[in-house]
């Protein structure tokens, strides 16, 4: 894996993060399993949290996409969502958490959870990156920092691997796939303007 950034900013903006994970769920009961902060039973007589249906889900992808989104790469996003979470929980031992700080209200000596987005993870965003990349390292996977792509290398016209750029050196990474993540446009100041309105671009996102 190679990342351009240096190694100290791993995750990106998502270190000021809180981590959050939005998923369909069947309610309370259903997400015991996978957090980490499990209330004790009497605290879950008391917690109201209904279940976030796929319609739940899909609808609101669609209304804050202003219907933009491809319905294809929705449905799959969302079909998907609760196995994701739970492999995230299992196998990479995301530390998940009830969000209570953010997405809950006490209200009569009940804690009411809204909006949908119930999964945080312990420690914000610094302990979801931290999570993933103890994962990597468990599976062997070597990550290369300050690393930038540079281009694809072809094959009978098709993808076989990249040139990057390593410690000054061009380098030859052939693979039988290559993945590219180039994550949202925040730090674009053109293109927040652009999408999410004027007065975007001063906007300081690190």
């Amino acid at each position: 894996m190679i990342d351009k950034c240096p190694e100290e900013w791993a995750g990106g903006n998502g270190y000021f993060t809180a981590g959050a994970h939005r998923t369909v769920h069947g309610g309370l009961r259903d997400l015991l399993s996978i957090v980490k902060n499990v209330p004790s039973p009497e605290a879950i007589e008391r917690i109201d949290m209904e279940p976030y249906t796929r319609e739940h889900f899909v609808g609101d992808i669609m209304r804050l996409g202003n219907g933009r989104s491809d319905p294809a790469l929705v449905d799959t996003l969302v079909d998907n969502s609760r196995a994701a979470i739970t492999w995230l929980a299992k196998s990479v031992q995301v530390p998940f958490a009830f969000s209570f700080n953010r997405q809950a209200y006490e209200i009569d000596g009940r804690q009411k959870f809204w909006g949908g987005m119930v999964l945080s993870v312990e420690n914000g965003g610094k302990g979801l990156i931290a999570a993933h990349r103890k994962a990597l390292q468990k599976a062997g996977v070597k990550v290369w920092f300050s690393t930038p792509a540079l281009s694809f290398i072809l094959s009978d016209d098709k993808i076989s691997g990249l040139v990057v750029r390593r410690d000054g050196h061009e380098v030859e990474l052939r693979a039988r796939a290559v993945i590219l993540a180039a994550g949202g446009f925040e730090a674009n100041a053109e293109l927040r303007e652009e999408y999410l309105g004027a007065g975007w671009a001063q906007a300081r996102v690190r």
